[in-house]
């Protein structure tokens, strides 16, 4: 039983195996035929072009009655600039982004700001118990009174040549140190009171009134946004090509923000493990809305070219020769599409060098392109078509 069921399963295996390899056949033969059948098209669009050519050569009549104009829009092919970039990933840092700690011992008595409220810098933030220093102090200040008597008076002496060296450097020593007590007491009450090293905003409160902290517990955090670095890392390939000051592009997709700003530091290591170095971007944030670890892109660039004929890349096709645009031509007073070959040259953004074919000037054929071919009667959607043929 237990071997029958063992072949069972390896023929229904087999079975369903079968017919995935079928169903994948299936598709690849319908994407064959289609290819066929698209391109039997297209010879079928070029021969009826001829037909209707030579047609209205014996019958004039025939164009007006018979043959479709392909209603297109058009682009005026210019010499302009054209500007290519390298793209790299970046993340937000702050060097304003800090969480302030306790560095003393002590129960938190007051808490003088909330969440989401601006500070300036200096101003008061969280203060601990301090009155155990504070009582110290006192101590100290009255022993100080009394060290201070006792060494003027030994000086007095001493200036006189009464008494010893020795019971004079033990009055001041005395003196000094009791001095540097009450400077380290002083300094102890002051790291009680916790205040802002910089202007912004407080961002998340940790502890509350009541709980004691002691040296290192983290207090809340400081937030100042008003400025931000972009981090990128960028191929070594681009070593000798991205300096200091220079102005890139930093995009931030999720907040549809763009800015240029100026590289402010190049790192001078390679990571050895994606051979990538480290550049920073200063970038202005008046708004706040650019936050810490937001990802951004940042667009380095490449190539500058001032003056040459770029078209949208989506507007050029090829074939088995190469690559073709579709302008507007006047033929026998009538517009119609003509086939230009053209020769590509840098692509970026969906804009195309055209270093051979165009030389400016042209009606590059726009909506339409695909339906027309070399000879298509058109027509220029809201221009007046006699007009445009008579240019």
């Amino acid at each position: 039983m237990k071997h029958y069921l063992k072949y069972a399963f390896l023929i229904f295996t087999l079975i369903l195996a079968a017919c995935g390899g079928a169903k994948k056949d299936e598709v690849t033969t319908k994407k064959d035929l289609l290819k066929e059948k698209k391109k039997a098209m297209d010879q079928l669009k070029a021969e009826i072009l001829i037909l209707e050519k030579e047609i209205s050569k014996l019958d004039p009549t025939f164009v007006s009655e018979n043959v479709n104009v392909r209603l297109v829009t058009t682009l005026d092919v210019n010499s302009g600039s054209f500007a290519s970039f390298q793209e790299v990933q970046g993340t937000v840092e702050s060097d304003n982004n800090v969480v302030l700690s306790s560095e003393t011992n002590g129960i938190v008595r007051t808490i003088a700001v909330s969440e989401g409220q601006y500070v300036g810098a200096g101003q008061l933030l969280v203060s601990q118990d301090s009155q155990v220093l504070l009582n110290n102090i006192e101590e100290v200040k009255k022993a100080l009174e009394l060290a201070e008597v006792r060494y003027n008076r030994q000086k007095n002496l001493w200036d006189q040549k009464i008494g010893t060296e020795f019971q004079y450097l033990e009055t001041k020593n005395n003196m000094e140190r009791l001095q540097k007590q009450l400077n380290t007491l002083k300094s102890q009450v002051n790291m009680s009171n916790t205040t802002a090293p910089f202007a912004g905003y407080v961002d998340e409160i940790y502890i509350k009134r009541g709980q004691n902290a002691g040296p290192g517990t983290e207090l809340l955090r400081l937030v100042s946004l008003s400025q931000v670095n972009v981090v990128a890392e960028v191929s070594e390939a681009y070593l000798t090509k991205v300096k200091r000051g220079d102005m890139v592009k930093v995009h931030f997709a999720s907040i549809d923000v763009e800015q240029e700003a100026p590289i402010t530091l190049v790192g001078q290591t390679i990571n050895p493990d994606n051979r990538t170095f480290r550049i920073e971007i200063r970038v202005n944030n008046p708004n706040g809305l650019i936050k810490p670890d937001l990802l951004a892109t940042v667009k380095i660039k490449e190539e500058d070219k001032p003056s040459v004929i770029v078209v949208p890349t989506d507007l050029i096709q090829d074939d088995t020769i190469g690559d073709f645009v579709f302008i507007v031509d006047k033929q026998d007073n009538k517009m119609v599409a003509r086939k230009i070959r053209v020769a590509r040259g840098e692509t970026y953004n969906n804009q195309t060098i055209i270093k051979e074919g165009l030389k400016g000037g042209e009606k590059l054929i726009n909506k339409g392109f695909r339906d027309v071919v070399d000879g298509s009667l058109i027509e220029i959607e809201g221009e007046d078509k006699q007009k445009v043929a008579k240019k």
